[in-house]
């Protein structure tokens, strides 16, 4: 399969994140949410999507590979942004390199360009630290990288050795990533009509792992912060999209129906995974401003995954609807019946501050 290809339906270990997200046709988890806020909004933001490359979003990338698929695959992805030493004999501007040469006896130094005189440099001392050529040297060796600022470096290094020391996580991680289970396992299938997908952050045998990070503009204890975090960004949806999928899965695998693309990461992982009603969910969140402090989170509010599971029901209901009225490629124009305001809607100082 290529990026763009509709993915057959089942369960996937080890599917590449861009043929994931490339999928034409299948909704996934963000998009349900997006279909419980406001549908209208959601239609209009994927018909003209904006570029969402930003820092914020390259960080939790770079997070989710650091502490999902490893040192080695991060560093292959990511590296952190060049920072000059200007410590010790490292010569910096042209005066620098001229200054060194002629210390050295060269003359016909002021016709050279910086080029020249590196190169002139290095000819009489291979060893003699130029910031010029390491910026090079530099660049050469993290061609093709992104580059983490070095703020934004340590602190998914230090996020990695915290998460790691957590009494809950401690003992199916190694070196800041985890080490059972398998990674970004992902799941297609239809319901209801309409093709969805899901992608885990982590499957495990008894848990589904999914890792958040988030940047609070307050001060507060990060209980409180975790908290508010989850219900504005309406995180119980993206779970109850996830675990609908799982439960899919589940029911698939025990008809036998269930079609499994790549290896199991040990023998009978699936058989142990699914041989129960549901997984434990837990939420890993990661600060990302300021320290790094991660925070565990055991979702066990059984009301609150019952509701989140109804609205997810009645989002598929909503796009399958309105697709067949207005088509997957053309607006949603809202219909909002005329709002009647009277004195006991509006708040008391209405009128006051004139």
């Amino acid at each position: 399969m290529k990026p763009g290809d509709i993915v057959p339906n089942g369960l996937y270990f080890n599917l590449p994140e861009e043929i994931y997200h490339a999928d034409p046709d299948a909704l996934g988890s963000t998009a349900l949410k997006g279909l419980v806020v406001d549908p209208v909004e959601w239609q209009f933001d994927n018909l003209y999507e904006e570029d969402k490359d930003t820092e914020a979003l390259i960080f939790g990338s770079a997070l989710h590979l650091r502490m999902l698929e490893g040192r080695a695959a991060f560093e292959r992805r990511f590296c952190e942004a060049y920072v000059p030493d200007l410590s010790g004999d490292v010569l910096v501007t042209k005066h620098d390199l001229t200054a060194w040469l002629k210390e050295h006896g060269q003359t016909g130094l002021s016709a050279l360009r910086k080029d020249d005189l590196c190169r002139r440099v290095l000819e009489l001392d291979p060893d003699q630290r130029i910031e010029e050529v390491e910026r090079r040297t530099h660049a050469e060796e993290t061609e093709g990288k992104t580059e983490l600022k070095a703020r934004r470096w340590g602190q998914i290094n230090v996020a990695c050795r915290w998460v790691q020391r957590d009494p809950l996580l401690s003992a199916v991680m190694e070196d800041g990533t985890f080490i059972e289970g398998a990674p970004e396992v992902s799941i297609f299938y239809e319901d209801n009509g309409v093709r969805l997908k899901a992608r885990l952050d982590r499957m495990l045998r008894h848990a589904i792992v999914d890792l958040k990070s988030f940047a609070p503009w307050w001060r507060k204890r990060i209980q409180i912060q975790v908290v508010e975090v989850l219900e504005r960004m309406n995180y119980d949806l993206q779970a109850a999209a996830y675990l609908r999928a799982w439960d899919h899965a589940k029911q698939a695998y025990a008809d036998g129906t269930l079609a499994v693309f790549g290896d199991e990461p040990v023998p009978g992982f699936l058989d142990q995974a699914f041989d129960r009603d549901e997984p434990k969910w837990i939420w890993v969140m990661i600060k990302s401003r300021g320290a790094p402090q991660p925070l565990v989170v055991d979702w066990r509010a059984e009301i609150a995954k019952a509701t989140a599971g109804r609205e997810i029901d009645t989002a598929i209901e909503t796009y399958r609807d309105l697709v067949a009225e207005f088509g997957r490629d053309q607006d949603w124009p809202p219909r909002h019946a005329a709002l009647e305001l009277f004195d006991t809607d509006l708040p008391t100082w209405w009128g006051t501050k004139r």
